[in-house]
């Protein structure tokens, strides 16, 4: 079992917090946390399921999602291990809202049009938690740049045998990035 300590946190949503691996510090843990109103997180059911799918599709380009490492057994209770998203210089990655609110949504048209293309092509479905906050900046340099999604992998929706043939689960995903793009970029 790992022990997480306080000092290891480095944030936490609606259900889940997120630690740094006490083994290694390029990997984090996330658990569902005491007092979120919910035993199990749903979100995490959800996600660690996705998350194998991808694997079992061979699935090997994690340039825009944090590579999935298993789960493990932790003194807060049961978690998932993924890459810990950090800049060039070794800092965790700020969140996309925080570069957002300082440069505005059209300082990185070229980055959100690679990060729509890459979940097209790979056939990756995000749900509504695809918000600003749930997607880090990764500073590979001062000059560029990728967007992380941390959160709101997988589908919600109660039909989701159509996400696996490619040309319904492409439409899908356009129709979210249309609704992302609405409720939450054009106000920048």
């Amino acid at each position: 079992m790992l022990i997480l300590k306080d000092e290891d946190f480095v944030g936490k949503g609606n259900e889940r917090a997120c630690y740094v691996h006490p083994e290694d510090r390029n990997k984090a843990i996330k658990i569902t946390y005491e007092g979120n109103n919910r035993k199990i997180s749903k979100q995490t059911q959800l996600e660690t399921k996705y998350y194998q799918e991808l694997i079992k599709r061979g699935m090997n380009d994690w340039k825009h999602l944090p590579e999935y490492f298993g789960e493990v057994e932790t003194n807060k209770g049961k978690g998932f291990v993924v890459e810990l998203v950090r800049d060039y210089d070794g800092e965790v990655s700020k969140t996309f809202a925080y570069y957002l609110e300082k440069d505005g949504v059209k300082a990185y048209q070229k980055e959100l049009e690679e990060y729509r293309e890459y979940f097209v092509k790979n056939s990756i479905i995000f749900n509504y938690g695809m918000m600003p906050k749930n997607i880090l900046l990764r500073k590979n340099s001062e000059s560029d740049c990728d967007l992380v999604l941390i959160d709101g992998l997988g589908d919600v929706s109660h039909f989701t045998l159509p996400n696996k043939i490619p040309y319904f689960a492409r439409r899908r995903i356009n129709r979210r990035w249309m609704k992302f793009v609405r409720k939450y970029l054009l106000k920048y």
